[in-house]
C-alpha cells in the first residue's frame, strides 16, 4: 500500500496547475531557483570559520554542515516527498560501510553497494514508468552515488604506497572516515544535490571551514548576474525553440521513411544542440546558488598579480562543448564534475589500454539500463579513440603557422566534433534498441563505419613526429 501524499502536496500541485508546467518539473525548477536566495542565507546566519577565534573555529565548522544538511534534506524533501528516503538509506549504509570496512576494501565495497542501489533504482523505474522523462528520486541518487564513491576512493588512498599516488590523489585521500556531520553535511548540500556538481570532499571542505577563501573579498554580484542571464538564454533555447522539433520524431519509422536525409541531419542537429540547454539550465542554477553560498571562489595568477574568478564548480563550459574541435574537449567541457568522477575512480584506476571502455561503460551503467546509454557511450569510445589518433596523424602535417589554413582546419574540426556528437546522441534520447538502430540504418551507420575504419588503419600506421615531440628528441640529443 502507498504511503499517504506528503501534506503540502495538493498545494504544490495547485500551484504547479496554475503554471501550465507538470508537478515534477514545477517542484524542480522551484529548488533549482530557490539556491540563490538561500545560498545569501546561508552566508547570513552562518559565521566564516576564517575570520572567527580559533576556540569557535569547530563550532562554526559543525553548524554549517549541519545547516547545509538540514536545509539539504529539507528541501530534497518538498521536492520528492517520501522517496527522499532512498537518498538517506543508501548514503546511511555507505557512511557505516566507511567506518567498518577495512581501508584497502573500502573503495570497492562502497563503490558496489553505491552502483548496485542505483542500479535497482533504475531497473524499478523502467518498470513503472518506461520511457518517461518524469523527474524523481533517481536524479538526486545519481549525485549521491558519485559522492560515496569519491569518500570511498579518497579513504582507499591513505592506505596506498605514497609513491604511487599522483600529485591530485595525495591532495584529495582522507586518512579517516568523515564524522556524521561532515558526511551528511557533504551528501545534502543543497547547492550540489538536485543537479550537481557532486564536488569532490575535499572542495566541500575547504568552502565550510573557510581555507578555500582565506577570508578574501570577492565580490560574487557579476558572476551570479552572468549566469542568471545565461539560465534565462538556456530556458529560451530549450523552452521555446525547442518544442518546434519533436525529438522523438528521431526514432519515429514512419517519419524517418517519409523524411529525406538533409531533413533528418538537421532535425538531429538543431534537435541536439538545444536539448543541450535543458542540462545546461539546471547545472548553471546550481553553479550559481553555490556561488551566492561563497562556494566556487578560485584564486587564479593574471600576469604576476593574483585575481579570482567564481568557476571552481563551474559544472559545464559551453564553449569548449559548442565550438570544441576534438571529442575530449567536448567531453571535459560537459558535465565537468562528471568527468572529474569518472577520471579519478574509474579512467586512471583502469587496466591499461582500457580506460575508455571502462571510463564510458561505468558512465553508460551510472545513467540507466536503456540501450540508448550504451550505444551511445560505447560509440563515444570508439569516435574519441579514432579523432585521437587521426589528430595525431594529421596534425603534424598541416601548415598550422599558415592562418587561413589552422582557420580551415580547426572550424572544420568543430564542425566534424559538434556533427558527430549530435549524431551519437540520438540513442541517448530515443533510448530504446530498435528506435536507435532504425535512426543510424538510415544514415547507412556511415559515421560509425567509417570511424572503424580509420581506426584500424591508423593503428597500423605510424604518425609523424609533432613539434614536442621533435623538441624532446632534440633536447635528448
Amino acid at each position: 500500500q502507498k504511503l499517504p501524499p506528503p501534506i503540502w502536496e495538493p498545494t504544490i500541485v495547485n500551484m504547479a496547475a496554475s503554471t501550465g508546467l507538470p508537478t515534477d518539473q514545477f517542484k524542480y525548477t522551484v529548488a533549482l531557483l530557490s539556491g540563490i536566495p538561500i545560498g545569501f542565507l546561508f552566508k547570513l546566519v552562518t559565521k566564516d570559520p576564517w575570520t572567527v577565534k580559533d576556540p569557535q573555529k569547530p563550532t562554526a565548522i559543525l553548524i554549517r554542515h549541519c545547516v547545509c544538511a538540514a536545509v539539504g534534506l529539507s528541501l530534497v524533501l518538498l521536492v520528492f516527498g517520501w522517496e527522499t528516503f532512498h537518498t538517506l538509506f543508501s548514503s546511511t549504509v555507505a557512511f557505516i560501510l566507511m567506518w567498518v570496512v577495512p581501508r584497502h576494501q573500502v573503495h570497492i565495497i562502497v563503490s558496489v553497494w553505491a552502483m548496485g542501489y542505483m542500479s535497482a533504482a533504475h531497473i524499478y523505474r523502467m518498470i513503472v514508468d518506461y520511457g518517461g522523462w518524469t523527474i524523481d528520486f533517481t536524479t538526486p541518487q545519481l549525485l549521491v552515488t558519485q559522492k560515496m564513491m569519491n569518500i570511498a576512493f579518497a579513504l582507499y588512498d591513505s592506505s596506498r604506497d605514497p609513491e604511487k599516488l599522483k600529485k591530485e590523489n595525495k591532495q584529495r585521500m582522507l586518512s579517516a572516515p568523515p564524522s556524521p556531520a561532515e558526511f551528511y553535511g557533504y551528501v545534502f548540500c543543497l547547492h550540489t544535490l538536485l543537479a550537481g556538481p557532486a564536488t569532490d570532499f575535499n572542495d566541500y571542505l575547504t568552502w565550510i571551514d573557510g581555507t578555500k577563501r582565506k577570508g578574501a573579498k570577492a565580490p560574487v554580484i557579476w558572476a551570479l548576474l552572468g549566469k542568471i542571464a545565461f539560465a534565462i538564454f538556456a530556458v529560451i533555447m530549450f523552452l521555446v525553440l525547442l518544442p518546434k522539433l519533436d525529438v522523438s520524431l528521431l526514432g519515429d519509422p514512419e517519419w524517418l521513411d517519409a523524411s529525406p536525409i538533409w531533413w533528418i541531419l538537421t532535425v538531429n542537429q538543431v534537435a541536439m544542440f538545444l536539448m543541450r540547454h535543458r542540462y545546461y539550465f539546471a547545472w548553471v542554477l546550481c553553479d550559481a546558488g553555490c556561488n551566492a553560498a561563497g562556494f566556487g571562489y578560485q584564486e587564479k595568477m593574471v600576469g604576476d598579480k593574483v585575481s579570482y574568478a567564481w568557476n571552481a564548480v563551474l559544472n559545464v563550459d559551453y564553449p569548449a562543448v559548442e565550438l570544441a574541435t576534438n571529442f575530449r574537449s567536448a567531453m571535459t567541457g560537459w558535465n565537468i564534475a562528471t568527468s572529474n568522477w569518472l577520471r579519478r575512480c574509474v579512467y586512471e584506476r583502469a587496466p591499461k589500454g582500457f580506460e575508455l571502455m571502462f571510463a564510458f561503460g561505468m558512465s553508460a551503467l551510472w545513467h540507466g539500463f536503456y540501450p540508448g546509454y550504451y550505444l551511445t557511450f560505447l560509440s563515444c569510445a570508439l569516435f574519441q579513440e579514432t579523432a585521437r589518433l587521426l589528430r595525431r596523424h594529421l596534425r603534424p602535417r598541416i601548415p598550422l603557422h599558415i592562418t587561413p589554413v589552422a582557420f580551415l582546419y580547426h572550424s572544420s574540426s568543430t564542425i566534424l566534433t559538434l556533427c558527430s556528437l549530435n549524431y551519437l546522441a540520438a540513442p541517448f534520447v530515443v533510448l530504446s534498441l530498435e528506435k536507435s538502430f532504425r535512426y543510424w540504418s538510415h544514415l547507412y551507420f556511415l559515421p560509425h563505419i567509417i570511424a572503424a575504419t580509420l581506426l584500424l588503419i591508423m593503428t597500423n600506421i605510424k604518425a609523424p613526429k609533432s613539434d614536442a615531440d621533435k623538441a624532446a628528441a632534440g633536447k635528448k640529443d
